[in-house]
């Protein structure tokens, strides 16, 4: 496959149809839900079926572009999709994987607003395609492509109190105007756009009509209209959302979590409303040992949101789909901001809010020179005179952001890609596992056995997953059932007993090996006496939500 290319939901739906029909037994298509304009969200379930239905086994989970025009996230999940499928059967980590755990894959959560971002005569909004909060637009100007030429670039109108002046560093760039800065040529600079209600004078820029954010729609901490733009009537209001919500809490078998955002490259985690002090203090350990893996993997920084990606100081998002992961569902979730153009052009190590409200203005050339090597033409385009309806004689040029900074050009999006499908395989590695470290049966009289269990959890993380999980109590414990003929009854023991939860390795961070405490707190032992002709065969079940389930038919003999 070309993965320097950006997938249309058309082409989105022929690729889900060929995989379905050429590995059946390893990937099913379906669909979690339909958008608001009727198109269908395609999941992916990527497992060997003949090891079990994927509810039976540990997942990890996967999507993408909830945001319309951050269609990267799509190809990356496509990436990882494609390379699990071809790998399975001839590399033994992904066939093991595949085997005993599964993905669920959603490449694309907003189908409508990814349309809108990649017509021909685009239209760029944040997330839903339905007018938010009303139906009628506000006045002011709204972003679109005025001359149809298939890109959103920006305008300039010269004006003594602009607060823009053309660079000093080269022709084609605006610089900022300095505050004591007099008598030059000025501008203001806008989106390319149209203004409802022009009154001659007074320019705005207009609330959009389609204000969704899905990614303010999810219930932790979800605030109305008045706290929080975008954040839709009530969480989960819209069908993208709560399809995403629907399927989560019916498929407790997720453990973690990756939603894949544009631009920064960051790996994000919670929260995003408060300080890691605030945080569960092993849950924390966990997360920035995740991060620390994935940083050395892919070259992406790890962050908290809240200490390092807020968009004002002093001001918090809620209603966000990995704090709503977290902390209601105790799964480990990250937002995967991919790409950044910056970072590609040399500017190391910048902070990634702090930067775009104060930064040398060389670091703009700098980034201009490179896209002039690297992107295509049409990347940045030289100043022009357009006569436009309203504003009469302004310069259209600019950036043209789709694809520089929002997605990388074409022919960096598979180098982009590519760095995440590792790091997907370390994280399936840390799912628990359910495994049997004892079966026996020991014959204690003519018609009287002993059945002695001991299960344990081979995985790195708990079969609670998280301590915020066991604190919303998101999966139940561990439990065993014994499924008796009639010929067969219990002298000890019950049909159902309870294991507790098993701890993997994630609570045994230390590197000191003097202080090493191996306690095996990862296993429980159950025991039964039955009573029953030899040769009874019995069935046994070891189930739990997070570590997958396993089902052993037992002779007594």
């Amino acid at each position: 496959m070309d993965f320097n290319h950006y997938f249309s939901n058309d082409e989105l739906a022929t690729l889900f149809k060929q995989w379905g029909e050429s590995y059946p037994n390893l990937v099913q298509v379906s669909q979690i839900g339909s958008s608001h304009e009727g198109r269908p969200i395609h999941l992916l379930i990527l497992t060997n079926l003949a090891t079990g239905p994927d509810h039976d086994k540990p997942a990890i989970w996967i999507d993408a572009n909830i945001h319309a025009t951050e269609i990267t996230g799509t190809t990356s999940a496509l990436y990882i999709a494609e390379h699990l499928i071809s790998a399975y059967g001839s590399d033994t980590q992904v066939t093991r994987q595949l085997d005993h755990s599964v993905y669920y894959i959603v490449p694309r959560i907003n189908p409508d607003g990814a349309e809108w971002a990649m017509a021909a005569i685009p239209r760029y909004i944040r997330s839903g395609v339905r007018p938010y909060p009303w139906q009628e637009k506000d006045e002011g100007l709204f972003t679109q492509d005025i001359n149809q030429d298939g890109k959103i670039l920006q305008m300039r109108l010269q004006d003594a109190n602009g607060d823009w002046k053309v660079s000093s560093l080269d022709p084609r760039l605006m610089e900022k105007r300095a505050p004591d800065e007099v008598g030059g040529t000025y501008y203001r600079v806008f989106p390319e756009g149209l203004l409802e209600n022009y009154d001659g004078y007074v320019i705005r820029m207009a609330r959009p009509l389609e204000g969704l954010d899905f990614n303010r729609n999810f219930p932790f901490e979800w605030r109305t209209e008045g706290d929080q733009a975008g954040a839709g009537p009530y969480p989960t209001s819209e069908p993208e959302t709560r399809a995403l919500a629907d399927f989560v809490t019916t498929h407790p078998n997720i453990n973690i979590a990756i939603t894949f955002h544009t631009s920064s490259r960051a790996l994000l985690r919670p929260y995003s409303t408060r300080p890691d002090d605030d945080m569960n203090t092993e849950d924390l350990w966990v997360y920035k040992k995740m991060g620390e893996i994935g940083t050395k993997i892919t070259g992406y920084r790890c962050f908290s949101t809240f200490h390092d990606f807020k968009y004002h100081p002093k001001e918090v998002t809620t209603g966000a789909f990995d704090d709503w992961m977290y902390d209601h569902r105790g799964v480990f979730t990250f937002t995967i901001e991919l790409w950044d153009l910056p970072t590609v052009a040399g500017i190391k190590d910048r902070k990634l809010m702090e930067w775009w409200r104060d930064h040398p203005h060389e670091e703009d050339l700098q980034i201009l020179k490179w896209v002039d090597e690297h992107a295509a033409s049409d990347a940045y385009l030289p100043w022009r005179s357009y006569e436009h309806p309203q504003l009469g004689q302004i310069e259209l040029g600019g950036w043209n952001d789709m694809y520089t900074w929002y997605n990388p050009p074409l022919n960096f999006v598979e180098a982009e890609v590519e760095k995440h499908y590792p790091y997907m395989l370390s994280l399936a590695e840390m799912l628990p596992h359910l495994s049997i470290h004892t079966l026996k049966v020991t014959r204690l009289g003519e018609d009287e056995f002993h059945l002695n269990l001991v299960v344990e959890n081979s995985g790195f993380l708990p079969t609670f997953t998280s301590q915020q999980c066991k604190t919303r109590k998101s999966a139940r414990p561990v439990r065993a059932e014994l499924e008796l003929p009639k010929a067969a009854r219990l002298t000890s023991g019950k049909r159902r007993e309870e294991l507790g939860h098993l701890e993997g390795r994630s609570n045994k961070l230390d590197v000191s090996a003097i202080f090493a405490e191996g306690a095996s707190d990862n296993r429980a032992r159950l025991e039964w006496v039955i009573q029953a002709p030899a040769g009874t065969t019995l069935t046994l079940k070891i189930l739990s939500e997070r570590a997958g389930a396993i089902t052993r038919l037992v002779t007594l003999e």
